[in-house]
């Protein structure tokens, strides 16, 4: 379906504010969770907290694992330089590295809670995404409903300049107002330019979001107004607390500072090296055996070593204690920061609680009241300017209200679903 058709069939089915529109007429319209779909699975921040995520995983595989051996071979006493065949001796020594018990584990433990943070970050990521297509989403549907209202304005004020030319040829009114309705008529004509603009720039919006040329032709359901579940302050706060990605983040950051502190002061304690080797002496006589009178004629020719080397950290001073100090101040941080992030959290859900509690108040009134009152009085002005009970200012006024009250709703039920997309974000649900 072209747009001008499309708007054509909105404007002709357009009741007293809410729109009535046969499922076939938007059978090709992208629904909203398709467009969330859409944005999420082509956004490259998305992708690209995904693979930090998978590398943080990795990483936590390798904390576990020991440290690699030195393997070292020696050829000693040669009789030539640099001449291995003249060596009276061959040494191979094995030394395998040992971290204090413990350490391993906990820097695991330390690199899961890392991973768990990106993990909470890719949950908010997702539902940060799918808040902002929601909001231009919305954003094209009241560009759009804008348009079709225009429409309908002109309908009126055709209405209007009919009955005004009746009155004109009949004498029952001046030539001022026949030409006043001409102007407003052409009036609306102009209004229709920047409306068009304005859709425009918000379908780009949309489009620039879903990996789309910016000027894709793109169609959106009418905007209709939603029920959605009631909010309980009090439990709104305690399913922020438990679910909020945001905090959920900051909490497992504030784990792995507190495990980076402890490594810290653990690099005061020894670290091991076993070492093992074997020594193959190719000269009898260079074996410290043989001066061993009781194994004269058998001097054994091989023998083996075993130790154990310690790492003494005597240096603290100027190595550790930086170490420790900074992993302190890291800490701080991070519990600051989960402070931060709750009484931000607070104060955002605090906002959207009541713009959404207020914007409800709104929609009902517009819904039961301003409404229907709009459109009975515009339909009243016609007939009381046509019988010359009221003025032309005055029909033309109640025109351009009821115009106004549709475009005010439409606007409500957008900021109404906006703060409650963002209420959902915050509380840690996608509301759809």
């Amino acid at each position: 379906m072209n747009k001008r058709s499309f708007f054509t069939a909105m404007t002709m089915m357009m009741g007293t504010g809410a729109v009535f529109v046969p499922a076939t007429v938007f059978a090709d319209a992208l629904s909203l969770g398709e467009a969330i779909k859409i944005g999420r699975e082509s956004s490259p921040d998305i992708k690209q907290l995904e693979a930090q995520y998978l590398s943080a995983v990795q990483k936590t595989n390798f904390a576990l694992a020991p440290g690699e051996p030195t393997i070292s071979i020696m050829h000693n006493d040669l009789s030539t330089a640099l001449n291995i065949g003249t060596a009276a001796s061959t040494q191979i020594q094995l030394t395998q590295p040992i971290g204090f018990p413990g350490r391993a584990v906990l820097n695991r433990a330390q690199l899961t809670d890392q991973a768990n943070a990106i993990q909470y970050q890719l949950s908010a990521l997702n539902l940060q995404v799918s808040v902002n297509i929601k909001t231009a989403y919305y954003n094209l549907q009241l560009a759009q409903r804008n348009i079709q209202l225009n429409a309908d304005t002109r309908l009126a004020y055709e209405r209007i300049l009919e009955v005004t030319r009746r009155r004109y040829e009949s004498g029952a009114t001046g030539q001022v107002d026949f030409l006043n309705a001409q102007v407003s008529l052409l009036s609306n004509e102009n209004d229709l330019a920047d409306l068009q603009t304005a859709e425009k720039i918000a379908r780009a919006q949309l489009n620039v979001m879903l990996k789309r040329p910016s000027d894709a032709a793109v169609e959106v359901e009418p905007i209709k107004m939603v029920d959605l579940p009631e909010i309980n302050p009090r439990e709104a706060i305690d399913k922020m607390v438990e679910n909020r990605n945001e905090i959920k983040a900051a909490q497992a950051q504030q784990k792995a500072a507190d495990k980076s502190y402890q490594l810290a002061w653990m690099g005061l304690l020894p670290d091991f090296q076993l070492i093992l080797g074997t020594t193959q002496y190719h000269e009898s006589y260079a074996s410290p055996y043989s001066g061993v009178p009781a194994l004269a004629g058998n001097w054994p020719t091989t023998t083996y070593m075993v130790g154990v080397q310690f790492t003494v950290p005597i240096w603290f001073m100027f190595n550790e204690r930086a170490s420790i100090r900074g992993a302190s101040f890291d800490r701080a941080s991070a519990d600051h920061n989960v402070d931060v992030v709750l009484n931000q959290s607070k104060m955002a859900l605090e906002n959207a609680v009541d713009a959404i509690h207020s914007t409800a108040i709104k929609i009902q009134n517009f819904e039961k009241h301003i409404l229907p009152l709009s459109d009975q009085s515009f339909k009243l002005a016609l007939i009381d300017y046509s019988s010359g009970r009221i003025n032309f200012q005055t029909l033309s006024d109640t025109a351009a209200a009821r115009r106004q009250a549709r475009l005010n709703y439409a606007t409500a039920v957008v900021a109404y679903l906006t703060n409650y997309a963002t209420y959902g974000q915050l509380i840690g649900e996608d509301f759809q």
